[in-house]
């Protein structure tokens, strides 16, 4: 009898999966030295516009967290490729990776919108020592705010896209099951 393994995953390659493996690894390392910089960045920044002092804060650990999301999907991005490995990906388990990827992207999402919305509401009032006068600052801009609804109209085309595939998978999990069946 032939070995059936090949001809039900004939596009399995295991070089692409190792590959696919070590630049999670290299994006991991580089998103924590991007959260390591986001800090020192933003500290420099007031610096030279202290004006922007009460955003400093909200604004570095909202990056923070959002990197962090980031970081928090290539977990179940590498259990995936670690079913494809093992050829499970018709188990189930890989609707709960799934899953678990879908929830970091809603996370990022928040992330955004709460970003969006500070420099769209907040307002400090900075004493400009040079005039002598007093200021009332928005934490944002146009072009922050644009930024943010771009992020999240990928966001959300990402999300729909996940959740597409989501019930293909379990479409052809239901299928596969229901051959095992007949076989």
């Amino acid at each position: 009898m032939a070995d059936m393994s090949n001809e039900i995953w004939p596009e399995y390659h295991p070089t692409a999966i190792a590959v696919l493996k070590g630049l999670i690894v290299v994006i991991e390392i580089g998103c924590l030295w991007g959260q390591y910089v986001l800090v020192v960045a933003s500290g420099d920044f007031i610096q030279v516009y202290p004006e922007f002092a009460p955003a400093r804060w909200p604004y570095a650990i909202a990056g923070i967290f959002g990197v962090l999301c980031f970081e928090a999907a290539l977990v179940p991005l590498w259990r995936l490729l670690t079913l494809v490995k093992r050829r499970d990906v018709f188990s189930g388990k890989a609707v709960t990776w799934t899953n678990a990827i879908i929830v970091c992207a809603l996370a990022e999402a928040a992330i955004v919108v709460f970003v969006l919305l500070y420099g769209s509401i907040a307002q400090f009032p900075y004493h400009d020592p040079s005039s002598g006068q007093y200021v009332d600052l928005a934490m944002g801009s146009a072009a922050l705010g644009m930024a943010c609804l771009g992020a999240l109209l990928l966001i959300a085309a990402f999300i729909l896209l996940l959740i597409v595939m989501r019930s293909l998978l379990v479409t052809a999990i239901a299928q596969r099951s229901e051959l095992a069946e007949v076989i």
